[in-house]
């Protein structure tokens, strides 16, 4: 898939948060990204809770905020230092 240039959406938190607080992010997607060597574009959403919250089936009308950054190259074997490097670049969003 992404060798054939298409992109691959993670949420690194493993599940939705409510309010603008984040959860934890898990080494998953850093793993990923370090070993396909791929960048990583960081990418916060607020508001995403107030239009399809936790258990619904449909999303609702509603604003969601998108902040994007710069991309990222996760390197390195420590998953969990380099999710930790992906959370703090989106907490700065």
């Amino acid at each position: 898939m992404i060798g054939a240039g298409n992109s691959l959406i993670i949420f690194p938190e493993g599940r939705r948060t409510v309010g603008d607080a984040l959860a934890g992010f898990q080494p998953g997607a850093a793993m990923i990204a370090a070993r396909l060597e791929v960048p990583v574009v960081p990418v916060r959403l607020r508001g995403l809770d107030r239009v399809w919250g936790e258990g619904q089936r449909m999303a609702r009308p509603g604003r969601v905020e998108v902040r994007f950054g710069a991309h990222l190259r996760l390197r390195g074997g420590d998953y969990a230092a380099l999710a930790a490097q992906l959370e703090a670049a989106v907490k700065a969003l």
